[in-house]
């Protein structure tokens, strides 16, 4: 028989020569129980640092589990399935698999007492939650994960606890107070561990957090952290470059803040010496009109008529002054904001640049196709600006003008001229920006579906866009095409398609009423109603 230490010694050398799975069967002793934390920080190094199983390892793992004694090595296992299950979910059983392994690595943590690995088992429960949905059990793994880490060295792990906690305040919109603290917690002890990107990502958030409240100031100290830490964790410029934007808009959005607070207080300061130079201007009349008694009713009664009629005078003019004040301010605004629109637009054009850019240093078709649906629903939001800062009103949008500006937007980007034809029948009526944007997403979502998916051979395919204004407000939008249909198992309400989700929850937005239909073709409708008393 061997020695405790020797077997060890050969199980080490087993595991590095043919792998993880295949050296435990072989070697588990039933003696073996690790109840200690003082001896794991070496194989949590490990743990770390290895690789995320494959689908062949996840099964063959699967089968040996009844076979693993209770030890180390088995949560290791249990916790590398349940990670594999949380990432290649694609529906609830999966999750629901991931959460059984995480709970069997947890039960067998603390039955060893191990605080380290109880704490990386709260934290995978936790953001298996957080897929579910679940936003209380989210909270309460994240607690419990940062009670059990708090009395360990791992110091990310704790960081990455108090992450998930600060996700459970923000799904369930906590006050502001309570997002701050857990994130600034994750934030201090990544600066801590040196996990410079880690620190970044919260320091960003962090931002985002006081920009949501106009705290600019604060939002552009953090930022500017999430920038130092982004350089020593050595990314990338072109990854720098949409956070510096951001930067720079804040910087912006600060200054104005600050000049309006100015604009306003010189306009209380003007206001308070106007009052005081009335004041004493009355005070004056009042002591001329008390040595005037003495003169005589009748010259008294002159002089002051005299000089009321000079107090009407400067106080016409002093209105007439502040009416033309006031009609440059209204201009100088309405000139800010159409450059806010333009300068908005610019800045999507930037982005739009940037993802075509990125699009030559890939080889992957489904990354390149994501890329091109982003540029395509940027370019959608980019011509709402466009055409607000190039029109009158600077609030409503022609619905005609920018459904055939965007149709032909989209005829160029997937060149279907010659292949595809779209049919266009849209009424002449204006919506707002927050109608606008929805209907233009969804219609940019609906067309560019139909052209990928509907006509696999790219012949006779024929798109008909509907928009119409009813009455009592209603309005219809209808993009149907001739082509292939949906799968028999489409599930329209269960779909894990960004592009579905997306249209469903822009549909949402405006309270829209959508619906998928597949009858020699496919068909989508979106019904809403919009009220322009309560437009805003």
């Amino acid at each position: 028989m061997l020695s405790n230490k020797h077997r060890i010694i050969l199980l080490l050398l087993v595991w590095f020569t043919f792998g993880e799975i295949n050296a435990l069967p072989f070697f588990e002793n039933k003696n073996q129980v690790e109840t200690a934390d003082k001896n794991l920080p070496d194989l949590e190094n490990n743990f770390d640092n290895e690789p995320p199983y494959t689908e062949q390892q996840v099964r063959k793992a699967e089968r040996l589990l009844n076979g693993l004694q209770g030890n180390i090595n088995k949560i290791k296992i249990l916790l590398k399935i349940s990670d594999w299950y949380e990432a290649s979910y694609n529906n609830p059983k999966t999750l629901e698999k991931a959460f059984q392994y995480a709970e069997q690595a947890l039960w067998i943590s603390q039955n060893i007492h191990s605080n380290i690995y109880s704490g990386k088992c709260y934290l995978q429960l936790s953001m298996v939650q957080e897929l579910r949905n679940n936003n209380p059990m989210i909270e309460t793994n994240a607690r419990k994960a940062i009670e059990v880490l708090s009395k360990t060295n791992q110091t990310d792990d704790l960081g990455e606890a108090w992450v998930m906690l600060w996700s459970a305040k923000m799904r369930t919109d906590a006050p502001i107070e309570e997002r701050l603290v857990p994130i600034f917690k994750a934030a201090s002890l990544f600066e801590k561990s040196k996990n410079n990107q880690r620190s970044g990502d919260c320091y960003r958030e962090i931002s985002e957090l006081y920009f949501s409240i106009s705290d600019f100031h604060n939002a552009l100290n953090a930022l500017k952290k999430a920038i130092f830490f982004y350089k020593a964790a050595n990314l990338k410029e072109t990854d720098i470059y949409p956070i510096s934007s951001r930067l720079n808009i804040i910087y912006e959005t600060e200054k104005k803040s600050m000049d309006i607070i100015k604009l306003k207080n010189k306009t209380l300061l003007q206001q308070s010496r106007l009052k005081n130079e009335v004041f004493l201007r009355n005070s004056m009349i009042i002591f001329v009109f008390l040595l005037l008694i003495i003169l005589g009713l009748l010259y008294k009664s002159f002089m002051f008529k005299k000089k009321t009629n000079k107090i009407l005078k400067t106080q016409q003019n002093e209105i007439n002054k502040k009416n033309s004040a006031l009609q440059k301010m209204v201009v100088e605004k309405e000139w800010l904001l159409r450059e806010i629109h333009h300068r908005i637009k610019n800045n999507l054009h930037m982005v739009v640049g940037l993802l075509a850019s990125q699009t030559e240093f890939l080889t992957n078709e489904e990354a390149v196709q994501a890329i091109n649906d982003s540029q395509n629903r940027i370019q959608a939001m980019s011509l709402i600006h466009q055409k607000l800062y190039q029109s009158e009103s600077l609030s409503i949008i022609d619905m005609p003008s920018y459904i055939f500006e965007l149709t032909e937007y989209l005829k160029d980007s997937f060149e279907i001229r010659n292949t595809i034809r779209i049919i266009l029948h849209i009424d002449s009526f204006n919506l707002p920006l927050s109608h606008s944007i929805p209907i233009g997403l969804i219609f940019n979502e609906a067309v560019t579906n139909a052209i990928k998916y509907a006509f696999p051979d790219h012949k006779n395919g024929v798109i008909t866009i509907a928009l119409k204004a009813e009455e009592n407000n209603k309005y219809t939008l209808i993009i149907q095409d001739n082509g292939i249909g949906l799968p028999p198992d489409f599930d329209p309400y269960n779909n894990p398609s960004l592009g579905i989700k997306l249209m469903h929850g822009l549909s949402a937005d405006i309270d829209g009423k959508f619906l998928i239909t597949s009858s020699n073709g496919t068909k989508i409708t979106l019904e809403f109603i919009f009220n322009e008393n309560n437009s805003n």
